[in-house]
């Protein structure tokens, strides 16, 4: 069995659960399956990382799910501040990957910057993930709007790459992506969103579809970041839990960067929409 007909399988077996978890599910079950979701994914960061031992791979991720879990007891402007941060965050290091991938693959970080970068990274995912779907009006809705604007950008890429794919978007990091590919997932996602806005409430808003094609496009370079890591530890997936798609954190890459991007988007311009 191939490849792509592996992760066909996985991702059928895969998208209704979690489309039963984002839209139905109570917020204690939600929450609990991220929790585990982010736990592994901060296992196989660790492993990204350098950590061999794996008990303190296991103390890694308990201490990130800790981070996040007590991130929820901290104030409203607090949880902004932290959005705000991570957006910034997400500004530089996509600027960097655009103008300076070759430099950014001869870094040599060691072993304590890469887990405290990845405390950061994935404790703030875990936490906009939990303030869109328990803070936000329809937030079940808006959470379920940014996956599958994160999955159209991922599948409209992977097309339009193997149809018209020529000139390479970071070659150092990920040979497989184009900038085709990248023009073509921001099509699809342009014609999701014209379309979706108004089941959310936001059919007359430019600014909600700006947000979206600007997360969007900042999830591909959540994508190649997460390829940064796994060039530099010289490995081909971050983990082998799903087949086909190899770990969690290949499948959260996107939504790394997407998740606080898009809750920071919200908290700046919602007032607009």
């Amino acid at each position: 069995m191939n490849s792509l007909v592996k992760r066909l399988i996985t991702a059928a077996l895969l998208i209704p659960v979690v489309i039963w978890l984002v839209l139905y599910s109570t917020d204690i079950t939600f929450l609990s399956v991220l929790s585990v979701i982010v736990f592994i994914g901060a296992y196989e960061w660790a492993s990204l990382s350098g950590i061999k031992n794996r008990l303190l791979k296991a103390l890694y991720s308990v201490t990130c799910l800790l981070i996040a879990v007590a991130s929820v007891y901290l104030s409203t402007e607090s949880h902004q501040l932290i959005m705000y941060l991570m957006l910034g965050f997400w500004l530089i290091t996509v600027a960097m990957l655009i103008t300076i991938p070759n430099v950014l693959m001869g870094v040599n970080a060691n072993v304590v910057t890469l887990s405290l970068l990845g405390a950061v990274i994935i404790s703030s995912t875990w936490l906009s993930l939990y303030l869109l779907r328990i803070s936000f009006t329809d937030g079940n809705s808006l959470l379920m709007y940014l996956l599958l604007l994160i999955w159209i950008a991922d599948s409209g890429a992977y097309f339009a790459g193997r149809a018209f794919g020529k000139h390479k978007l970071a070659p150092a990091i990920s040979p497989g992506k184009s900038i085709e590919g990248v023009l073509g997932g921001l099509i699809a996602c342009f014609i999701f969103s014209y379309f979706a806005l108004e089941y959310i409430g936001y059919s007359s808003s430019v600014v909600f579809l700006a947000i979206s094609l600007t997360v969007a496009f900042v999830s591909v370079y959540g994508d190649l970041f997460e390829s940064l890591m796994k060039r530099k530890a010289g490995v081909k997936d971050s983990g082998s839990i799903l087949p086909g798609h190899g770990g969690v954190l290949d499948r959260l890459d996107s939504l790394i960067a997407a998740g606080p991007f898009f809750v920071a988007c919200l908290y700046l311009f919602v007032h607009q929409l």
